[in-house]
């Protein structure tokens, strides 16, 4: 009986130990307990890792393609240059490039949003450190106006929202709150740029240097295409060169 009397207290004074342990490293996070901040960030906006990398720079510049996109003729001979984070196919004083801006995506869209900006559209980070209000905040959206301050409703569905009865389905249903801002504010022309839309989610051309500059999610790149040539055409080709990189970024991403 002693015996087991010593080892039945033996396992208690175990089991307090372990609580006690987890109870000084419960940081809070726990339902009900948890930090309000981290609790409303906003899904989607921070990587889950930073393991993602790149791939080798070249490959998002195949020669045939590029040949065909900008219209070299089958008897230049291309020279590949290639680096960590860029890479160049040159003929003479003519070259077409693909730039990184960093070895691997940002941790967040804000921070390459800043970087974008820092580099390509200055002035865009000093409005948003005027108005910092006008920009989405980093924690999600504040829980007024959006439905759930409102005691629960006791009816069903009305005719307005019932498309089955006859109603327009995208008519405007009162009740419900405008789309959110887009978290990255669209480019503006600059003192060496012109805003270009549609190339992912903000993009600049430099006629000077005959660069685009682009920020597409959590990525931040350039594609330039210094040759002679019409402007126009040429600015076609690195448009078209984006949004292929766009692509295998995307590709990249649904294989991660």
């Amino acid at each position: 009986m002693t015996k087991n009397v010593y080892t039945m207290l033996v396992g208690l004074s175990l089991l307090a130990c372990s609580t006690q342990e987890r109870d000084n490293m419960d940081t809070g996070s726990a339902a009900g307990l948890g930090d309000g901040q981290i609790a409303r960030r906003v899904t989607g906006v921070w990587l889950l890792s930073t393991d993602y990398h790149y791939q080798e720079p070249c490959n998002y510049l195949p020669e045939e393609f590029i040949r065909n996109l900008f219209q070299l003729d089958d008897k230049i001979e291309l020279t590949k240059n290639s680096e960590l984070d860029r890479c160049e196919l040159s003929w003479g004083p003519n070259k077409i490039g693909f730039y990184l801006e960093s070895d691997k995506p940002f941790e967040s869209v804000y921070q390459s949003e800043y970087h974008f900006n820092k580099l390509f559209e200055p002035q865009a980070n000093k409005a948003a450190d005027k108005e910092a209000t006008s920009k989405p905040v980093l924690f999600g959206p504040d829980p007024q106006g959006t439905g759930a301050e409102t005691p629960a409703s006791t009816t069903t569905t009305s005719a307005a929202q019932d498309s089955a009865r006859g109603a327009d389905p995208a008519a405007p249903i009162a009740g419900i709150t405008k789309p959110t801002p887009p978290l990255v504010a669209p480019a503006q022309n600059t003192a060496t740029g012109e805003a270009v839309a549609g190339v992912g989610d903000k993009a600049i051309w430099e006629p000077g240097k005959k660069s685009l500059h682009v920020l597409f999610n959590n990525h931040v790149f350039s594609v330039t295409a210094q040759m002679a040539g019409d402007t126009a055409k040429i600015r076609q080709g690195c448009i078209s060169l984006a949004k292929i990189v766009i692509e295998s970024l995307n590709e990249k991403r649904g294989h991660s």
